[in-house]
């Protein structure tokens, strides 16, 4: 009992701060710069593939319930916005962040910075397509890849390659006090 109360408390932890970073941000053309990609980042590092991507789908399906967790609102009709697409990527970016440092012997900074920039680069790819295909279809908005891309990558990488860094460098100093949740899961899947 105690190791599914402390998974479903970790989990609920990196949804809630995935939340409150989403409310955290810098407003850009389209596409808000905000503070969730860097729990996202966290989410995968702290707590491995499976229960980060939990996070992240209980965070989205928190905010697709209706209740206005995301950087826009919430509710069902998100999945409509441009933005949908980088939510989708936080799921699947957590998980492979998770996975790579789950695969890595003894994480240092240089892993969780590279894990964190993969994760980057797949909520990014996610999140462009379904910007560019959300604008030019159901949106009737029609616009270029190249508009896209300016919007979508070239006004929030830096900020987000940083982030990458910072979550990098708090993994290493959380990693540890995360061990315990980490480990049940291994215990449990044995």
């Amino acid at each position: 009992m105690q190791n599914r109360t402390l998974s479903l408390t970790v989990i609920s932890l990196f949804a809630s701060l995935t939340s409150i970073g989403a409310f955290i941000k810098i407003p850009l053309p389209v596409i808000p710069f905000t503070l969730q990609i860097l729990f996202v980042f966290l989410a995968g590092n702290l707590l491995g593939s499976k229960r980060g991507m939990m996070s992240q789908i209980l965070y989205v399906g928190i905010g697709l319930i209706g209740i206005p967790v995301f950087a826009s609102g919430g509710g069902p009709e998100y999945v409509l916005k441009p933005t949908f697409g980088y939510l989708i990527g936080f799921i699947i970016g957590a998980f492979v962040i998770g996975y790579i440092i789950e695969k890595t012997k003894e994480p240092k900074l240089k892993h969780y910075i590279f894990a964190n920039v993969v994760g980057l680069m797949i909520v990014y790819i996610l999140g462009i397509t379904y910007v560019y295909l959300s604008l030019n279809t159901w949106l009737d908005s029609p616009v270029s890849v190249e508009k896209v891309l300016m919007m979508g990558l070239v006004y929030s990488i830096g900020q987000d390659l940083l982030l990458a860094v910072l979550g990098g460098v708090l993994a290493v100093r959380l990693y540890s006090h995360f061990a315990k949740a980490r480990d049940n899961e291994k215990k449990v899947a044995a």
